[in-house]
């Protein structure tokens, strides 16, 4: 295959756009499931979550259970990569999560029963949630520092874009009347993404330093050789190698494999914020919209079912363009100002919500208002907490530890989702519309919260991070110690550039004897 040949730039584009893949894949599970649950041939194959003639607590109670099963099953994937992440290696834990979401995607279209659908639901978050705690580790493994966070960004684009290609073909199928195929196919369609991720891995390279990580040099090399365009021979790649094999051993010394050991290298530290991210993330509530819009638009502000189905799908494709702009934004302001924009951004948004929604009722066009607040927190989600907590774990993680921060870190993300899929039925019925209050408070912390112990990555290399850590005393530290320290403070960035720019040398070298 012509892609096996690829190297240099164009095979980290490649990398990137099959852990983008993973995402699109992800975001479009996410969200499927929100266009589904109102047709009438859904409440007749599963008539135990029909909450359209029943407003009991018990049935709010099985519905947003059996939506938020599939997180729980999210997290059981993404924590099992704390122990076969380091295993297998990258490569063969995308494989696996593959395989297991054509299982559950295949047990899920073919449902009769809501306990054959819970079921598969799990089988295909265990997938879902392995790709989320390994594939933005595997590709900011591979990228270099002046790009990763553009590459990793990628799937953040596609992860929305798979959420708005769910809504409008959900939309589509809507009008595919009394025919079990209206919920059945955009369920099944998924299967054509963990097919396309299956079938391209293994032509692509495996991550260097886990490579290095398990003592095989020459393997590292070659991957090294592979994404940068070099021969296996260039002095560069071998003080890339040294580099990172130094890194390692300097985190043997006194340290532990023990992510939250209070260790020199402040394994502890490092683990909290990785956790903290990811749970502020989703305790901004974006995923009431993403998971009941439809539901809320039609029960709440009272639209008909078409018109519900065309605002969440235009919410979708306008989030998508804001996740296309964080892909420009990320490595040009940092992980750190988008994270702190994102939180007051979605502060912002969930206080109108809850302004505007007490009042709908008594008006059509204050109803028609907030809408101008769903599409604000669409914007500010996807910008700066979508997937940069994903990627920012993977930054700020020792390389001895990556897997298992990663791993806790995107199962923290699953779980908090389980939790607004899981309560939003119940918290409308019994708290209305303070229920958007709880969010304005957790958004204003996440602010807070990224202020104060989060430091910035951008255009470090990976091994740089680490001196952020080492050189603080106390959490309230690294933030000023990144700031301070000069580019040049660590050998990761510097080879890192050089190596850019003989890459850019050879690849100019190449065009002319073409």
């Amino acid at each position: 295959m012509a892609g096996i040949k690829l190297q240099g730039p164009r095979l980290h584009l490649l990398v990137a756009a099959v852990g983008a893949l993973a995402f699109l894949l992800q975001g479009y599970d996410q969200a499927v499931i929100n266009g589904l649950l109102s047709l009438s041939t859904w409440e007749k194959t599963f008539p135990q979550i029909n909450t359209s003639d029943n407003k009991s607590h018990e049935r709010s109670l099985i519905q947003g259970t059996a939506v938020a099963i599939y997180e729980v099953g999210c997290a059981i994937g993404a924590l099992s990569c704390f122990i076969i992440g380091d295993i297998l290696g990258r490569r063969k834990t995308i494989f696996g999560a593959s395989c297991f979401v054509i299982i559950g995607v295949t047990i899920q279209a073919s449902s009769f029963s809501l306990g054959q659908l819970i079921a598969a639901r799990i089988v295909t978050g265990l997938g879902v949630g392995a790709f989320t705690a390994t594939v933005p580790m595997w590709v900011t493994e591979c990228s270099n520092a002046h790009n990763r966070g553009k590459m990793v960004m990628l799937e953040g684009m596609f992860a929305i874009g798979g959420v708005a290609l769910a809504v409008w073909l959900d939309f589509g199928f809507f009008f595919l009347k009394n025919d079990s195929a209206n919920w059945r196919f955009p369920i099944a369609f998924q299967a054509v993404f963990a097919l396309g991720i299956a079938s391209l891995i293994f032509m692509l390279p495996e991550s260097p330093r886990w490579y290095i990580k398990k003592e095989n040099y020459d393997a590292a090399l070659y991957s090294l050789s592979r994404l940068n365009g070099l021969p296996q021979d260039s002095s560069l790649l071998r003080q890339e190698v040294e580099v990172i094999r130094n890194s390692i051993s300097q985190e043997f010394v006194g340290a532990s494999g023990n992510p939250f050991a209070r260790t020199p290298n402040r394994h502890l530290n490092r683990t909290l914020i990785a956790l903290g991210v990811n749970m502020f993330a989703q305790m901004t509530g974006v995923n009431i919209i993403t998971f009941y819009s439809n539901e809320i638009f039609q029960q709440i502000l009272g639209y008909n079912g078409t018109t519900s189905r065309v605002i969440s799908g235009c919410l979708q494709i306008w989030q998508f363009c804001m996740a296309t702009l964080a892909v420009f934004l990320v490595d040009r302001l940092g992980r750190r100002k988008l994270l702190m924009i994102g939180a007051a951004g979605m502060t912002i948004a969930q206080a109108g919500q809850a302004a505007l929604i007490k009042y709908s009722h008594d008006s059509k066009s204050v109803a028609g208002a907030t809408l101008l607040f769903d599409f604000m927190a669409l914007a500010f989600f996807p910008i700066g907490l979508f997937l940069i907590p994903f990627m920012y774990s993977a930054e700020i993680a020792p390389l001895r530890i990556r897997h298992k921060i990663t791993a806790m870190s995107a199962a923290t993300n699953w779980l908090f989702n389980f939790l607004i899929a899981e309560v939003t039925p119940i918290g409308f019925r019994t708290i209305g519309w303070k229920y958007y209050l709880c969010y304005m408070c957790t958004s204003a912390t996440a602010f807070l919260f990224v202020y104060f112990f989060c430091p910035e990555t951008k255009g470090r290399g990976l091994e740089d991070v680490d001196e952020f850590f080492m050189r603080s005393d106390n959490a309230l530290q690294v933030v000023r110690v990144a700031r301070e320290l000069p580019w040049d403070a660590g050998m990761s960035s510097i080879i890192e550039a050089k190596v850019d720019k003989a890459e850019h040398v050879e690849a100019s070298r190449r065009r002319s004897n073409a």
